[in-house]
């Protein structure tokens, strides 16, 4: 699991801790991301022993995905909150990471844009990246699936267009976390043993 300097997904990370093979030495850890997955990845991190932990956010914190609860147990965790930060690249000597290079970002119309010449460096031995993904909508909708601004449409028991077809979690929400996309994949189960 150790590649790339310590330079991590967010769930190959998450699945190491909850598999018990916690990983040694994080030093001063970046989780880059603004949803719920960043800060589940960061308050892990403290529970692995991370040294200090930091979030790094291209955007401001009305714009963050994540929920207001999350950031506030993050921050209770003693996790670091850096908005409007880009990390742009990283520097790694001998396949140990030393520090990640960041640009300042401002808002226009919602959107993250670069500052010129506000590049800085930060020490980190270790790098999660929390960004997140999206469903391939072309493959869905050549299934015949119906999708709807980037997801999967659902009803009420999780079931797509298609009888039979259930989904859940990130493919069907968005601000989805781990413990909601367990518990959507839950009902959508129930569902389906009941045979709605």
């Amino acid at each position: 699991m150790k590649k790339h300097g310590n330079i991590l997904k967010s769930d190959e990370f998450l699945k190491a801790y909850n598999t018990k093979n916690n990983l040694k030495n994080l030093g001063i850890t970046v989780v880059i991301g603004g949803g719920n997955v960043a800060f589940d990845s960061a308050r892990t991190a403290i529970r692995m022993g991370a040294k200090e932990v930091y979030i790094l956010y291209r955007r401001n914190k009305e714009l963050m995905p994540a929920r207001e609860v999350e950031l506030n147990d993050a921050i209770q965790d003693g996790v670091k909150m850096v908005f409007q930060t880009k990390v742009i690249g990283a520097k790694v000597e001998n396949g140990k990471l030393k520090e990640i290079e960041c640009i300042k970002t401002k808002i226009e119309n919602e959107k993250a844009v670069d500052i010129e010449n506000s590049n800085y460096t930060m020490k980190a031995d270790t790098v999660i990246f929390a960004i997140g993904s999206k469903i391939n909508e072309t493959f869905f909708t050549n299934m015949g699936l119906k999708t709807e601004n980037g997801l999967l449409c659902v009803d009420e028991n999780y079931m797509t267009n298609i009888e039979g077809i259930y989904a859940g979690g990130d493919s069907v929400e968005t601000k989805s976390s781990v413990a909601r996309a367990i518990a959507t994949g839950k009902k959508a189960a129930e569902s389906i043993l009941k045979g709605k």
